[in-house]
């Protein structure tokens, strides 16, 4: 299994939407792999707007290619990952209609609110 030490291919602190596509970019490169290890050792701190990202990148988009192990990630780190994936499941689009009113002229419209 491979394993990426992160803080040599990104900064101490995840902090971009970039960032995270960047290392979702670098960890594809591996995709004929069964699993990709995540070394987080020397990572300060994630954002939420990377965790959002790599989310998407990698576990909405690419979880049936390869599974990710995570190692030595703070508390922190794991406790954002583990919040993002509760908000990132796919959802159905609810559609809603909308009644809409046409009218000629404001003679028109000023009768309907008069009568509302």
């Amino acid at each position: 299994m491979p394993e990426l030490k992160l803080v040599s291919l990104l900064p101490t602190t995840l902090d971009s939407r970039e960032a995270a596509t960047r290392l979702a970019d670098i960890v594809r490169e591996y995709s004929d792999k069964k699993q990709i290890e995540l070394d987080f050792s020397g990572i300060e701190f994630m954002s939420r707007s990377f965790a959002d990202q790599f989310h998407k990148e990698l576990y909405l988009r690419d979880s049936d290619i390869f599974e990710i192990v995570i190692k030595n990630a703070d508390a922190s780190i794991i406790r954002m990952l583990d919040a993002v994936s509760k908000t990132q499941t796919k959802r159905k689009a609810v559609k809603k209609t909308h009644q809409v009113a046409s009218y000629n002229d404001l003679k028109q419209m000023e009768s309907f609110v008069m009568s509302w």
